[in-house]
């Protein structure tokens, strides 16, 4: 009966976890480094500030990728909005390489994760 019951509250919270959305972390590819910080923050630097981005994006720096994503609907944010919305991944997350940080209510994330070969993804390109 004990493990019954310990089986089936696992089952729920791994359950409401996945209901729950996007959530902060400090994951990322088995390729991601601690050393990728500064090819990561050249990723997210270069969403432009003074753009409105209203749809998936990723900017890519070296084999790094920023990424902003949405379940569901996407809030129009400005490029100096995003940007600010990677800082907690390093300042207050701790994370030294990729990782992930959600908002709009675990809705949306801006996550940096390793990346090969990859190419600027989303409106505007």
């Amino acid at each position: 009966m004990v493990k019954t019951l310990a089986s089936l509250l696992i089952v729920v919270a791994t359950f409401s976890g996945v209901l729950a959305g996007f959530r902060d972390n400090c994951s990322g590819s088995g390729r991601c480094n601690k050393g990728m910080g500064p090819t990561c923050i050249g990723a997210f630097n270069r969403f432009t500030e003074s753009t409105v981005y209203d749809g998936y994006t990723s900017r890519v720096n070296g084999n790094c990728a920023a990424i902003y994503r949405c379940n569901g609907d996407y809030p129009r944010l400005s490029g100096a909005t995003i940007r600010s919305l990677f800082q907690p991944i390093y300042d207050g997350q701790g994370c030294k390489g990729c990782g992930s940080h959600a908002f709009n209510d675990g809705n949306c994330e801006v996550t940096l994760n390793f990346c090969s070969n990859c190419l600027d993804s989303g409106n505007p390109n």
